[in-house]
């Protein structure tokens, strides 16, 4: 097979520079495969074993670098998928959440429902995650008291 030898829009030293700087690991693949290509010593399969990586994907990072330098090489074409739940009902789940509006998921379920966002119970914990609320479990009490969990709003990690 063929040594490869990258000679791109920015030199190696450009190159490492950018992987050192870099702490996103997305970004540091990419430019960990232009760096050993730039080597001249490794083939593109030599450079997909190493990282883990299809040949055709190093190809492909190979081909975006020589037409865009390192910004092209970075660039993401998808955003990820869109939030099923809007913004402006996220916040009135937050603030029914603070008033301790529901007790359990379902009914967070229900209320999503009721204005169109058919759910999942795992989408609803899904979102009760993202949303940073976590059960609020009663210590031991009186007998006749209600057992029930209730949804509530965790407070914020670090800074108090």
């Amino acid at each position: 097979m063929k040594k490869l030898k990258v000679t791109g829009p920015e030199s190696p030293e450009v190159v490492e520079a950018a992987y050192q700087a870099s702490r996103e690991p997305h970004a540091r693949e990419r430019l960990l495969a232009i760096r050993l290509a730039q080597q001249g010593t490794y083939t593109l399969q030599e450079i997909g074993q190493i990282l883990g990586r299809g040949r055709s994907t190093i190809a492909r990072w190979v081909k975006a670098f020589r037409q865009g330098g390192i910004e092209l090489l970075l660039t993401r074409r998808h955003k990820g998928r869109a939030g099923r739940v809007p913004e402006s009902l996220q916040q009135a789940l937050m603030e029914g959440l603070r008033r301790g509006r529901w007790k359990r998921a379902r009914e967070v379920q229900a209320w999503l429902a009721q204005r169109g966002i058919p759910l999942t119970c795992s989408g609803v914990y899904y979102w009760l995650e993202k949303l940073k609320a976590s059960w609020k479990l009663p210590r031991k009490s009186h007998v006749k008291k209600n057992l029930e969990p209730k949804l509530h709003l965790r407070p914020p990690l670090g800074r108090l």
